[in-house]
């Protein structure tokens, strides 16, 4: 599924947001985010990992999270910038 790149602070379908992102990886001035990487969700109360990610645009294994993909509750994850995508 290819999809704009999620970075650290995009918001989430539950109205959370994702709280980590690669140290070394930046995107428009934010951290990505990877399969893994946590999200704050106040509807399920609780931090819950990205669970899906593009399997063709990896770091250390792990896929990028991009627009449309879930987090470990269910949410969905929702890209703040619109240029940088990943996937195809």
């Amino acid at each position: 599924m290819a999809g704009e790149i999620i970075r650290i602070g995009d918001p989430t379908s539950h109205g959370g947001k994702v709280l980590e992102g690669s140290a070394t990886d930046i995107c428009h001035g934010k951290a990505i985010a990877y399969v893994g990487h946590m999200t704050f969700c106040p509807k399920c109360k609780g931090n819950f990992p990205i669970v899906e990610g593009v399997a063709t645009t990896t770091l250390y294994g792990k896929g990028v999270a991009v627009a449309g993909m879930k987090t470990a509750c269910g949410a969905t994850l929702t890209a703040t910038q619109f240029t940088d995508t990943a996937g195809g």
